[in-house]
């Protein structure tokens, strides 16, 4: 569990062959690059369609120290914000809230607040663990 520095705390899952985390203490620095998550796809579904969310998980081998999560999301969602100009596109599913980054080949001219739709998005985490600079191993 990370504490990042807005005070928002995270789960991150460490492949055992980027570090020991057993060597890690409280307080230790760890960098965790996260990149927005990406809205590949969104159709519209009946109007109160069923919320349902399928996740799939791939981890790539571990390189210089480091390893990286790609975690692909289907969900059926409700449309609560969309911020046209950023691009930006709130989704409140099953079991929680995200806010996606839509990609330029997805149009949101023929979405709305309030619509179900169905969506795949992804996310991406690279985790390094290091302590004052250093990799730990």
């Amino acid at each position: 569990m990370l504490r990042a520095p807005n005070g928002k705390v995270v789960k991150v899952e460490v492949n055992p062959a980027v570090g020991d985390v057993k060597r890690l203490k409280v307080g230790d620095q760890v960098n965790v690059k996260y990149a927005r998550a990406l809205l590949l796809h969104a159709h519209k579904v009946g109007e109160h369609g069923i919320r349902e969310r399928i996740d799939t998980e791939a981890i790539s081998p571990v390189t210089k120290g480091r390893t990286t999560s790609i975690h692909t999301v289907q969900v059926v969602a409700t449309i609560t914000s969309i911020d046209a100009r950023s691009r930006l596109v709130t989704l409140r599913g099953p079991t929680r809230t995200v806010t996606l980054v839509a990609s330029s080949a997805l149009p949101l001219g023929n979405l709305k607040v309030g619509d179900s739709i169905r969506a795949d998005y992804t996310e991406a985490t690279i985790v390094q663990i290091t302590r004052n600079g250093a990799p730990l191993r």
